[in-house]
């Protein structure tokens, strides 16, 4: 894993630094020349900061600050309503390649948080999804930004996390009671338009709401777990209905964490939501890690 990390890094776009959505592992070449933050990428940036975090390894922390940074720079744009979207650009020149705003894009102002960017630059990321969300009462596949409307082909919205996700990073963040006004807008929405008889359908059209006949398996892994944890961690420890029901205070009183009870901050989400206790090391924000916006290794 770390050989394929360390040859992705290798062949990111010189002028750019940004790596592509897309390689041959026969070749090496990368498959499309353009890319973004959205479907084929996303997790590459999100891994090298969590692995960096996790293993407590400099290198991959670097890397990721420079990643992110690189990638957050070169795709952001503002719309004409002052708006912030991450667009794709051409992997060697970093010149516009598109107009659709991808659904899967909506994890980017969680990682921003995470990389110890400005919380203002990711406000104004969320902000921009949470108006197409509420356009929609859901998050449709693609947007386009030049037309106004959904893509024929992509009108779907399948109850992804990304949005639940960043709203629940960004509530920890500032404890700005807009993030749980969301949170409880999206919970209104899944009940009031994909609530089903054995579960939640995902929309097939978002204009619509016409339902989809499929549930995929992330909405219970993901979703939800954000949704309820976005709630559940509003209030003290002691009322958290999770296992994250210790914190300095409570340690602090009772002499250490009660049995089944660990701290949020010596804990890691995965990019599919499961959680790892951080080494002792490694706790904390970026654990023993200095915090380095560049790199060129």
């Amino acid at each position: 894993a770390r050989g394929a990390v360390d040859a992705l890094w290798r062949r990111r776009g010189g002028a750019t630094n940004l790596v592509g959505s897309n390689v041959d592992t026969h070749t090496g070449r990368w498959l499309s020349q353009t890319t973004g933050v959205g479907a084929g990428v996303d997790s590459f940036y999100e891994y090298l900061v969590k692995a960096a975090i996790y293993e407590d390894d400099k290198t991959l922390l670097e890397r990721g600050l420079a990643g992110v940074d690189a990638a957050h720079r070169g795709t952001a744009v503002r719309d004409a309503r002052n708006l912030t979207w991450n667009l794709d650009v051409r992997l060697s020149d970093g010149r516009r390649a598109g107009h659709r705003v991808s659904a899967l894009a909506a994890f980017w102002p969680g990682l921003l948080l995470l990389a110890g960017r400005d919380v203002g630059e990711a406000r104004d990321a969320f902000s921009s999804f949470w108006e197409l969300w509420r356009r929609y009462r859901s998050l449709p596949e693609l947007y386009d930004l030049e037309t106004g409307d959904l893509l024929h082909f992509a009108r779907d919205a399948p109850l992804r996390p990304e949005l639940a996700e960043s709203a629940l990073h960004l509530y920890l963040a500032t404890r700005d009671g807009r993030y749980l006004i969301a949170g409880r807008e999206m919970v209104t929405a899944l009940n009031d338009i994909s609530r089903v008889a054995c579960g939640f359908a995902a929309i097939a059209d978002a204009n619509t709401h016409r339902l989809d006949d499929r549930m995929d398996s992330y909405f219970f892994a993901e979703t939800l777990k954000y949704l309820f944890l976005l709630f559940d961690l509003s209030l003290r420890p002691s009322d958290r209905r999770s296992f994250f029901c210790c914190d300095d205070a409570v340690a602090n009183a009772t002499g250490g964490c009660s049995e089944g009870c660990i701290r949020l901050d010596e804990t890691l989400f995965s990019t599919e939501g499961h959680f790892f206790e951080l080494p002792s090391a490694s706790a904390g924000p970026f654990g023993n890690l200095p915090l380095v916006g560049t790199c060129s290794s």
